[in-house]
């Protein structure tokens, strides 16, 4: 404990970097997604004030009447332009999707017969799905032609009144989409954040000189090596509640309400806070033992890098598979066993059992990790290498 008050004494007494190390990681990706949910509504929503103009070739004058009053303005066209001559009009604004109509098309309609089993008349309609606008025009005009040729010939409804029959339900959509990011920033904030804490802490006293004095002290060095992990995890753990909040506050603008965190409950957020302190312990561990191995802060980073690529590699697993894993031996693989507890825990497809694994797995990790980090400590060639 004397050792971890140090430790904690020292972090905190400069408070400009404490605050920044601690609360910056939340509020950077709070404002982050916020400013990039704005960006892409922006980019990706049709410009609500302007009515869509479509370019008809032989354009019947049943449809125009049926489009004018859908809100679409059809506009007569001689013929279709080429490809690129589409993109270029629908880029300059002038029209926004082009649709060719057989040659007397009310005519064709009025005498087909399905029973003949000859193909029905065609409309063709182009667009450019990279436009927002143009997208829009196309999906207005499509609806109002499926609701024209539903009144020519309705023998059935699909999905008629007012029920419900999308059966996903708010958990899925939220489950879903949450799996696919945050698993990875969790682990990518807990990794940084401890990182630069727990390569001072051992390194950084070993390049100041000031290892070999704590050493002469009276002072097991197994107490040594659990003070400075408990102090980096504490801080560590911190800067990860800050980035946990952050990341669910700016879900919701991120997504500007098409995914709803709210489904979350305190049985949920529990157990992720479970996961992510045990993960944390084994995170703080290997950092530690990383450090000690190196005799400056500086090589200290440099050691950690390929172990951050690692930590990237396993979060960007959870992006992919069909939900967590059932079997209790994949809790057992450290950070993996944490990444496929929070799939289970978002997707609410978690096992209480798996959990138990995967946090109990942790604490022997970190157990074994700090018997390492004592001999390493007992090794006067590593603690007093300059």
């Amino acid at each position: 404990m004397t050792i971890a008050r140090k430790e904690l004494a020292r972090f905190f007494s400069n408070k400009a970097s404490a605050a920044v190390a601690i609360l910056l990681p939340g509020l950077l990706i709070f404002g982050m997604w916020s400013f990039m949910g704005d960006a892409m509504s922006g980019m990706m929503a049709p410009d609500k004030d302007k009515r869509p103009v479509v370019a008809a070739v032989n354009g019947p004058a049943s449809i125009e009447a049926l489009a004018a009053s859908g809100g679409v303005d059809i506009k007569d066209e001689a013929g279709l332009p080429s490809a690129d001559d589409m993109r270029k009009r629908i880029e300059q604004g002038d029209v926004k999707a082009f649709a060719v109509f057989p040659e007397g098309f009310d005519g064709e309609i009025a005498v087909y017969d399905p029973a003949t089993g000859d193909p029905a008349p065609q409309i063709e309609i182009y667009y450019n799905s990279a436009d927002p606008d143009s997208r829009q025009a196309y999906l207005t005009l499509a609806a109002l032609l499926d609701s024209f040729e539903s009144s020519l010939s309705n023998r059935f409804d699909v999905n008629a009144g007012q029920g419900a029959f999308d059966v996903a339900d708010e958990r899925d959509a939220a489950g879903s989409f949450v799996v696919t990011i945050v698993p990875l920033m969790l682990l990518i904030f807990l990794f940084t954040s401890c990182m630069s804490i727990a390569a001072e802490s051992v390194a950084g006293e070993k390049e100041r000189g000031t290892m070999a004095t704590m050493l002469a002290t009276p002072i097991r060095r197994r107490d040594i090596a659990l003070g400075k992990i408990l102090a980096v995890t504490l801080i560590g753990l911190l800067s990860a509640a800050s980035s946990t909040v952050g990341i669910f506050a700016g879900l919701g603008n991120l997504t500007k309400g098409e995914v709803n965190v709210n489904v979350y409950g305190m049985q949920e957020y529990l157990l992720l806070a479970l996961v992510v302190a045990s993960t944390a312990l084994v995170i703080v561990m290997l950092i530690t033992i990383v450090s000690a191995l190196a005799k400056s802060t500086k090589e200290a980073t440099t050691y950690l890098t390929p172990l951050m690529i690692v930590v990237m590699l396993v979060g960007i697993l959870g992006m992919f598979g069909s939900g967590a894993q059932s079997d209790f031996w994949y809790y057992l693989i450290p950070l993996y066993n944490s990444v496929q507890c929070m799939i289970g825990i978002f997707t609410f497809d978690f096992q209480p059992l798996n959990v138990a694994v995967c946090a109990v797995a942790n604490l022997v990790y970190t157990g074994a990790g700090i018997m390492v980090l004592q001999r390493m400590f007992d090794s006067e060639r590593l603690m007093f290498a300059r």
